[in-house]
């Protein structure tokens, strides 16, 4: 194949680390594949209506002047979020005839198209001309496959996949030593923006309601963007222990460090497409706990993780005090997803739709 254009309407800067850092590390797994990539992505994570009008507007100049200066060399497009990054493959599909893949995340199934009824118009418009659609996680397949009339022939399921020479395991107790962790309480974390559809509230809540049993001796690293100022207050006013820490999101590598430290990784969302990170943690060793919602509930199955019911604090307390004493995780199947969900073979299944479609 020449080119593939890969549109996106979230993508990192040295500013906002964690914006859409998924989607740059594929672009690079691409490359290091041999397929080269040319891109317009939006990485501005601004909100505000004044904001989000001038920050589309500049990525769609963006999106077409890429274009047009790439335009021979360009064998498809791959456009991550339905909508908004998939209406330019739509676009450029009925003006151009350039192929395109979709592949949806979660929020713009789930969020995005519930918001009126123009935008489930074009999110059913963009996956119903598509070539291929790729969906994160399971359910997401299925929701799509049902409200969207999509054939399962068109739609492949598949994560943005782990870089397993970045998230692997290390010595535990070392690691805490270099992070300034105490190796004699259970260090538990949490990896995601502050928001409440990633459940800080409950996750708090149920923390801090751990620390008043007997065993309880435990501390909670945040880590994450607190782009919601108001949730943050919110969050910040309900902490009561000196052992919840919040950490502003930092490079992969560093992050890494933390996964390979932490004694658990929670994740109470309220949503999730897959749930990448949970992967991460599994990646460095570090059992899950974890909502039971979205791919969450199938990739923790069979004693792969813990879950739970999203929105309730007391079964997350539970679970969390179950593992103050060690959960029973099923390593088997841990290494089973840690193999399917490997970036290198994430990228030969998505060379071969590449393949397909152009």
């Amino acid at each position: 194949m020449k080119k593939a254009f890969i549109i996106s309407n979230m993508y990192p800067t040295k500013e906002h680390l964690a914006y859409g850092v998924f989607v740059k590390n594929q672009v690079q797994q691409l490359n290091a594949a041999g397929i080269e990539t040319v891109i317009a992505v939006n990485d501005n994570p601004a909100t505000g209506k004044k904001n989000v009008i001038k920050k589309y507007t500049k990525w769609a100049l963006n999106v077409l002047l890429t274009f047009r200066k790439n335009k021979r060399e360009i064998s498809l497009t791959h456009a991550h979020y339905v909508f908004p990054s998939g209406l330019f493959s739509y676009y450029l599909k009925k003006r151009y005839k350039v192929p395109y893949v979709v592949t949806a995340h979660g929020g713009d199934i789930n969020k995005m198209a519930k918001k009126s009824a123009r935008i489930k118009g074009y999110t059913t418009k963009i996956l119903q001309h598509a070539d291929h659609v790729i969906a994160v996680g399971e359910e997401l397949a299925q929701t799509i496959q049902q409200d969207y009339g999509i054939e399962p022939a068109h739609i492949s399921v598949m994560s943005m996949g782990i870089n397993r020479n970045v998230f692997k395991p290390a010595d535990k107790q070392q690691m805490q030593k270099e992070l300034g962790m105490d190796s004699e309480r259970t260090n538990f974390l949490f990896v995601g923006n502050i928001i409440e559809e990633k459940g800080v509230y409950e996750l708090i809540t149920a923390f801090q309601q751990l620390e008043k049993a007997p065993a309880g001796r435990a501390t909670l690293y945040c880590i994450g963007s607190t782009k919601d100022a108001g949730f943050t207050e919110k969050v910040k006013a309900l902490v009561k222990s000196e052992h919840i820490h919040f950490i502003e999101p930092m490079p992969q590598a560093e992050l890494a460090r933390y996964f390979q430290a932490a004694d658990v990784f929670v994740l109470p969302s309220y949503i999730e497409g897959l749930g990448l990170v949970a992967l991460e943690a599994m990646s460095c060793g570090t059992p899950v706990i974890a909502s039971s919602v979205g791919g969450l509930k199938y990739m923790l199955a069979e004693d792969a993780g813990v879950l739970v019911p999203p929105m309730d604090a007391v079964a997350l307390q539970q679970a969390m005090e179950q593992a103050l004493t060690g959960l029973a995780i099923n390593e088997a199947k841990v290494q089973e997803l840690l193999t399917t969900h490997d970036a290198q073979n994430i990228v030969v299944r998505l060379k071969a739709i590449y393949a397909n479609v152009e």
